[in-house]
């Protein structure tokens, strides 16, 4: 009964509860009404009865006085319009009856009784004297009809119907206004959020109608339902933040049911991995839940191409303490390209770690070689006629200036070396090369050409993108050394976001393309990876240096270009060498002068803490007519320059010494001697050094090694161009070639 009354509408509630309270109201009234009756009816029809004797007295006084039983008669007979009265009989003084009265079916008059009242079924019999001054004159028997309680209660059921139909009518009234304040309202919250539910929509709000407690009921709903509107465009927000982060990282959600021992799992994680890791891959996920714990794993992925593809997994085992049951919850995150970004990464800090120490190989070796080179040119000079001993020195030098070229590859390796980029024609360069090329690879190698029309120009230093060709061509020559076939293939190349995110430091965009491919001997993956480290090599000792390859590396990195190789064993090898394509043509690079130049008689100020470098410099100035003041460092040279009171014309120094640098000391002596020229040498990273606070002079850079005409032809050139006191210094950067 309980339950379906929870059940029932408000109002269906209400009434049942009035239909309740007015049945419980009935039930206590007639019990009230019984119990009234019991208590109260006698004494109320003894008074009543009384009452009537009372007047039936005065009025039958006279007739027993005067013993006139007419009158008596006549008395009694007025009590016919008294239905309750059923008998009455006057008695004289002596007991004897004077007169009678009964009314139709009235019950026989009882036996004699004592004065009083006396209750006979269904009557009240009274018995009362008659006095008159004291005088007893006679007696009054009344009997009076008392009906029992069962006949007694029907005048109460009219009383019970009106109070019945006047609780149902404020029944239904006080229902209409339940349902019109109460239900109403009610059901429509109830379909506001219905609606709601069912279109997930939480935009939506219940009617506001009063201010009442279902108005505040109301307006209580409508804030939680902002609350979840809020909390739903937040969730929705957050939800597509992971969703783009999670697509930009190339990683997707998963969850499997761990039942049992948890092998299910296993075998639907492990079917997408490679045959050689399921084994790892199933040990941990096995670890994992048998602990309760989480993994980390990468592995790689069952074969889906050609290309090699890496995942990595990471779960936590997620226990539910309610159901008992428990599942893996991770994430799966596409790693390939980071593994391969990681490993270009470390190749590059690799090769750059390197080229730090070849650079400063080269440095120190540059400073020997120009002692050597110099010297030899002063005996090569001095010596009287002897073709063998000419030749000898003349074996000599070519000797120091392969070493010189070799000191170049290491710079260009470095990117340390300071380059002239131009506007160059590869189609041009090809074709100038190809006569050297066919020399360089031999007559049993075929050499073919297939250069694209119209092609881009690109912007590199002439001589540089030279070597790149030549060292390719030779690498092709030496995979070949029973004969073949080389090609050589120019192109323009558009490359996309997807190709250049292969490479590391790639730029989408438009490139010029040569290629170098050879039908040789091919290379193994193992080596592929290490062809462009410097000192590599699969050449027999003496046969190679292993900085051909890194070289070219260095050269195409500096000029914002790539190179890649592809290569299979037994299927040759081909080399593509990409370089930013240059829309413009600019003019051919004007070279510096590289004739001796005439002597001079102006004073210079030589800097430089390698003494035997020094001292040849010096003596190269001299014999061409130069007075020089020399300097081992800095400081020295600044108290030179005071002692000469600033009177000299050329400043000539070293870039790197120690205790101060090269740059400092121009701008101090400059700044303190406007005028005088300046002329920068070193063997090593003149880009870093001279680029840096020297934009307002016009920097002139000697790498070493260089030769007596190349000084004398630098030292003349930068004297004859320095700018007068207190005009506008030139900008920009000039170099002269060593081999001058």
């Amino acid at each position: 009964m309980i339950p379906y009354v929870r059940s029932r509408p408000i109002r269906q509630k209400v009434a049942l509860l009035i239909g309740l309270a007015a049945v419980v109201g009935l039930l206590l009234a007639g019990v009230a009404v019984v119990v009234y009756e019991l208590r109260t009816f006698r004494p109320r029809a003894v008074g009543d009865a009384r009452t009537q004797a009372d007047l039936l007295e005065a009025n039958s006084i006279a007739a027993l006085q005067f013993d006139d039983s007419a009158a008596a008669r006549e008395n009694l007979a007025t009590l016919r319009s008294r239905p309750e009265i059923l008998a009455a009989t006057l008695f004289r003084r002596d007991g004897t009856v004077q007169a009678r009265y009964a009314a139709p079916g009235a019950p026989p008059p009882p036996e004699p009784l004592e004065v009083g009242a006396h209750f006979l079924p269904g009557r009240l019999v009274l018995v009362d004297r008659i006095i008159v001054d004291s005088q007893l004159v006679g007696w009054l028997s009344l009997q009076y009809a008392v009906p029992p309680l069962w006949r007694r209660l029907p005048e109460y059921w009219i009383i019970a119907a009106v109070v019945l139909l006047a609780l149902g009518g404020a029944s239904a009234v006080l229902l209409g206004m339940l349902g019109r304040s109460v239900s109403a309202p009610l059901l429509a919250l109830a379909g506001s959020a219905r609606e709601i539910t069912e279109t997930r929509n939480y935009r939506l709000r219940a009617p506001l109608r009063r201010g009442d407690e279902i108005g505040a009921l109301t307006e209580a709903f409508n804030r939680m339902v902002s609350t979840v509107e809020t909390q739903q465009e937040a969730l929705q927000q957050s939800e597509t933040r992971l969703r783009l982060a999670l697509a930009g990282a190339r990683m997707e959600t998963w969850m499997a049911d761990v039942a049992g021992d948890g092998e299910a799992a296993v075998r639907t994680l492990v079917e997408r991995v490679h045959a050689e890791d399921r084994d790892e891959v199933g040990a941990r996920v096995r670890r994992a839940i048998a602990e309760g714990s989480g993994f980390e794993v990468e592995f790689r992925e069952a074969a889906t191409g050609d290309e090699e593809r890496w995942t990595a997994l990471r779960a936590q085992v997620l226990r539910d303490g309610r159901t008992g049951t428990a599942a893996l919850v991770g994430v799966a995150q596409d790693v390939t390209e980071s593994r391969r970004v990681a490993q270009q990464l470390i190749q590059s800090q690799r090769m750059e770690a390197i080229g730090n120490l070849a650079g400063g190989i080269a440095h120190d070796f540059n400073n020997l070689l120009t002692g050597m080179i110099g010297y030899l040119a002063f005996v090569q000079r001095r010596l009287p006629p002897d073709p063998t001993l000419h030749a000898d020195l003349a074996q000599v030098d070519r000797a120091a200036r392969r070493a010189a070229a070799l000191t170049s590859q290491l710079l260009s390796y470095a990117r340390r070396q300071m380059v002239l980029p131009t506007v160059v024609d590869l189609n041009a360069t090809v074709a100038a090369l190809e006569p050297m090329i066919r020399r360089v690879v031999g007559e049993d190698i075929v050499v073919s050409t297939e250069l694209e029309e119209p092609l881009g120009a690109t912007r590199v230093d002439p001589g540089q993108l030279e070597q790149v060709l030549l060292n390719l061509v030779a690498n092709a020559r030496d995979a070949m050394p029973a004969g073949g076939a080389l090609r050589i293939r120019t192109r323009n190349v558009t490359l996309g976001a997807e190709a250049a995110r292969l490479h590391a430091d790639a730029q989408a965009g438009e490139y010029v393309s040569v290629e170098v491919a050879d039908d040789g001997a091919g290379m193994t993956p193992e080596v592929r990876a290490r062809i462009f480290e410097p000192f590599f090599t699969t050449k027999p000792p003496g046969a190679g240096t292993g900085l051909g390859l890194a070289m070219c590396y260095g050269i195409v990195k500096q000029a914002d270009g790539l190179i890649d190789v592809e290569s299979e064993p037994g299927r040759g090898s081909r080399f593509t060498v990409l370089l930013p394509r240059e829309e413009a043509q600019d003019g051919a690079r004007d070279d510096a002068a590289t004739a001796q130049a005439p002597r001079g008689r102006e004073t210079i100020l030589l800097v430089e803490d390698d003494e035997t470098v020094r001292a040849l410099i010096a003596r190269m100035l001299r014999e061409i007519g130069y007075t020089v003041l020399e300097a081992d460092d800095p400081a020295s040279a600044r108290e030179c320059a005071e002692q000469a009171h600033g009177r000299f014309d050329l400043l000539l120094t070293d870039v790197i010494m120690p205790g101060g640098n090269g740059r400092e000391l121009a701008e101090a002596l400059t700044s303190r001697y406007p005028g005088i020229a300046v002329i920068f040498m070193s063997g090593y990273t003149p880009d870093v050094v001279l680029r840096q606070g020297i934009e307002r002079e016009s920097v002139a850079y000697l790498p070493k090694p260089f030769t007596e005409p190349a000084l004398a032809a630098m030292v003349r050139q930068v004297l004859d161009d320095r700018t007068p006191p207190g005009a506008a210094p030139p900008r920009g950067v000039q170099e002269l070639s060593p081999e001058a």
